[in-house]
């Protein structure tokens, strides 16, 4: 975990920087910028995987791996994002989503779907119950990679994934694809 005093310029440069993002809910490139380059660099990053779907009709499919993260980047060539597609209706597994932060100086990192319909045992979003479905669905990381929740509602979780929020589904549903949030201040 990095303190904010790590995304300040130091002293004597009057206070912090000016703080951006970029979202990204479709595959495209982040290119860091050169104030961001010569402000150290420093970036920090939420990487979601897109959600699954299941085969079971009561019992929702896991929700995407959720990486929260810091990097430094250390030129400002292009770094490419891979947006994960959320599950299809009728068990369909999730894809990773990834960004390539090497091709600045960085390392590359990827959130994985983690398959079908198995819970993700590293996603708090999500619980496995004996039969392998996520019985029991939570709120996953900031309302991202939520497990689908059970058709009654009594898993607590999601039916149907929203777009760009890697939750799961249950099976005649589609669940949610993935998204990428890089922050910095330059």
């Amino acid at each position: 975990m990095a303190n904010l005093s790590d995304f300040l310029p130091a002293a004597g440069g009057g206070g912090g920087g000016i703080p951006k993002y970029q979202e990204f809910t479709t595959s495209g490139t982040f290119t860091p910028t050169q104030a961001l380059i010569d402000a150290g660099g420093r970036i920090s990053y939420m990487i979601v995987a897109g959600g699954n779907s299941t085969t079971n009709l009561w019992y929702g499919g896991s929700g995407g791996e959720v990486i929260l993260g810091y990097a430094t980047l250390t030129s400002t060539n292009g770094c490419t994002v891979i947006i994960g597609a959320g599950g299809s209706p009728f068990s369909t597994s999730g894809t990773n989503s990834s960004v390539s932060f090497s091709a600045a100086g960085g390392t590359d990192i990827t959130a994985v779907s983690n398959g079908l319909k198995k819970s993700n045992s590293w996603n708090p979003g999500s619980s496995e119950s004996s039969s392998g479905y996520a019985a029991s669905a939570g709120n996953g990381v900031f309302g991202y990679g939520a497990g689908g929740g059970m058709r009654n509602h009594q898993g607590g979780g999601i039916i149907n994934g929203k777009a760009n929020t890697g939750q799961g589904s249950i099976r005649d549903l589609a669940a949610g694809s993935g998204f990428v949030r890089i922050t910095w201040f330059e």
